[in-house]
C-alpha cells in the first residue's frame, strides 16, 4: 500500500513539475526566467520594447534567428537575448 501511495505521490509530482513551464508567447511571471518557467529555446521578457507583460519569447543570437517582424533584442537582467515584435 505504501509503495502505491509513493508511486502516485512521484507521478503527480512529475506531472505538476513539467506543466509549470509556458509556452512560447503565453504569460509567464519570473523576468528572465528559462528552465521551469519557460519551454526549453525560450525565456521570459516582454514581448515588445514598450510592453509591461511578460511572456515566453524565443531565444535568438541575432535578428536572422527571428521572423521578420521580430528583432533579436536583450533580455532585462540576463545576458540573453529574445525575438520581440518591432514596434
Amino acid at each position: 500500500m505504501r509503495s502505491t501511495v509513493v508511486a502516485f505521490a512521484v507521478a503527480l509530482f512529475t506531472v505538476v513539475a513539467c506543466s509549470s513551464e509556458s509556452e512560447p508567447f503565453e504569460a509567464c511571471d519570473v523576468p528572465g526566467g528559462t528552465q521551469d518557467v519557460c519551454e526549453p529555446g525560450t525565456v521570459c521578457g516582454k514581448p515588445t520594447s514598450s510592453s509591461r507583460a511578460l511572456v515566453c519569447i524565443f531565444i535568438c543570437g541575432d535578428d536572422k534567428d527571428c521572423p521578420r517582424d521580430y528583432d533579436c533584442k536583450g533580455v532585462d537582467g540576463t545576458s540573453l537575448k529574445g525575438c520581440r515584435a518591432k514596434d
